[in-house]
């Protein structure tokens, strides 16, 4: 066994080049300054070179992408694909809806592009970024763990592929093969390699609905999975009940009487408390300098203890604000006036200042959260999406806080199971707008580049300015401009990020 690995091993530096050599020389010295990320790379390129000088790439029927990205191909699947996309006049009337999906999807994202690009102007400090976290990556980028991430990934990759599969041969196009990319033995992408000639002859309308495909196909998976995970979680209930803050200001009338972060109120003077909304009505009743006798639940050492009463005189919200240098149109808008009541509570940005014991299921419920208003419900409908994406990058990789999870009645499987559904959906989403970014090679940008095409041409033609073909050719490198111009906007404010 050893004589194997010694002759195994001494086949392989009997390869290497004097390339191979400084690149292992860079990989060291990037290991040894914390240039992880950029290890990695390199460690890759050097198991690349390695594997395409012993014939092993040839052999996967696999190729090299930029040197450190490995690219495999196979006709496996092809036989699946027929028989899906057998309705063809199901699936092109399903790849106009994707268009108008992608569409918005891509107007949305560009308006993000530059609103992000003008703020990194507007902002004099940036919180810096680590490179790691860059690219998103399972195991790897901070707030997210590898397990769920990455299977939700290949799922997402080889649906979205298929998703331009379908397409093409809703239209008549052959699909020459499917494929991943591969780094560092997880999936990066995926793709469903055409027949060029095909699909660059297809009608513009036809070869747009094939590139939206995939990321429609991702974003509507994401919408079905949000209903899925609303209705996974709304069976699980609280384990206690009551209403808590997760912030206390200091020297407030909350920090005075003794109350703490995360302290249960489980009832004032006689009326029991068992939700947020109980706790919210007794102060909008309550004036300034009144005395309440809070009976709460301390949180200490990870677990509520026995009931203990405190008692707090309540201050003036509109005078607080005051001192804070809030202007009285501000507190207008805000609908604060003297005499409001003022307990000395807030956020620390993660959800309301006055919290059920239920948070954590109602943000990720949503608005699908059966106790709430016509109006909160439009609201959370809105911010839902977000405030998902943002969930995993609050918690460190988890659905809710450690201290929510705490809160609710449900058992291993259960948490699995929402884990589970949510970074299905997470990725999803993720994928979905990724790729609907306006630069080339990504969907978003060849869609943008043939919307741009049928525009000129279009115009060209009812006016009679040019020849088509001459406005086909102008159209083309308006489209490669327009997709330089959207690269620079959406690398600085990552570079910014990464030299603060």
């Amino acid at each position: 066994m050893q004589s194997k690995l010694a002759n195994a091993v001494k086949s392989i530096v009997d390869t290497l080049s004097t390339r191979d050599w400084l690149i292992l020389l860079a990989t060291g010295m990037s290991l040894l300054y914390g240039s992880y990320f950029f290890a990695i790379i390199l460690l890759n390129l050097f198991a690349l070179n390695i594997l395409e000088k012993k014939g092993v790439l040839d052999q996967w029927n696999a190729t090299k992408v930029l040197g450190f990205i490995l690219m495999i191909r196979t006709n496996k699947g092809q036989k699946i694909l027929e028989k899906i996309s057998q309705p063809r006049k199901f699936w092109r009337i399903f790849g106009e809806i994707s268009l108008w999906i992608c569409i918005c999807a891509l107007f949305l994202t560009t308006l993000l592009l530059i609103f992000s690009a003008i703020a990194t102007f507007q902002t004099p400090e940036l919180e810096s970024i680590e490179t790691t976290d860059v690219l998103l990556i399972p195991g790897v980028s901070s707030g997210i763990p590898l397990f769920w991430p990455l299977i939700s990934l290949i799922v997402a990759l080889v649906i979205h592929e298929y998703g331009h599969g379908i397409q093409m041969r809703a239209h008549g196009m052959r699909v020459r093969s499917f494929g991943l990319l591969i780094t560092s033995l997880i999936p990066i992408g995926a793709f469903a390699e055409p027949e060029a000639k095909e699909i660059s002859k297809a009608p513009l309308r036809e070869r747009m609905r094939t590139f939206s495909a995939g990321p429609a196909v991702n974003l509507i998976f994401a919408f079905f999975l949000t209903l899925i995970l609303a209705i996974g979680i709304s069976g699980i209930e609280p384990s206690i009940q009551g209403a808590y803050s997760a912030g206390i200001v200091v020297d407030g009338p909350a920090d005075n009487a003794g109350l703490e972060p995360y302290d249960l109120i489980v009832g004032v003077n006689e009326t029991v408390i068992s939700n947020s909304n109980e706790l919210q009505i007794i102060l909008n009743s309550s004036k300034p300098n009144d005395v309440l006798l809070l009976h709460i639940l301390p949180f200490n050492d990870g677990e509520w203890k026995e009931e203990v009463s405190i008692e707090i005189t309540l201050g003036d919200k509109f005078e607080h604000y005051r001192t804070l240098n809030y202007s009285e149109e501000d507190l207008a808008i805000l609908g604060v006036v003297p005499g409001d009541s003022f307990m000395g509570i807030s956020s620390d940005g993660s959800g309301p200042v006055i919290r059920s014991t239920d948070q954590g299921k109602q943000r990720l419920m949503g608005p699908f959260y059966p106790d709430l208003t016509s109006e909160q419900r439009i609201v959370e409908a809105i911010i839902h999406p977000i405030q998902l994406l943002s969930t995993p990058l609050s918690f460190d990789g988890e659905v809710m806080s450690d201290i929510e999870g705490k809160m609710l009645d449900w058992n291993p499987a259960e948490k699995i199971l929402i884990n589970g559904i949510f970074w299905f959906f997470w990725i999803n989403f993720i994928l979905g707008f990724a790729n609907l970014i306006p630069v080339i090679p990504f969907d978003g940008g060849h869609i943008m580049r043939d919307s741009i095409q049928a525009i000129i041409t279009r115009t060209s033609e009812k006016l009679g300015i040019a020849h088509p073909q001459k406005a086909s050719i102008f159209a083309t490198k308006t489209a490669n401009i327009v997709s330089l111009l959207f690269i620079g906007i959406f690398l600085i404010p990552i570079l910014f990020r990464l030299l603060s």
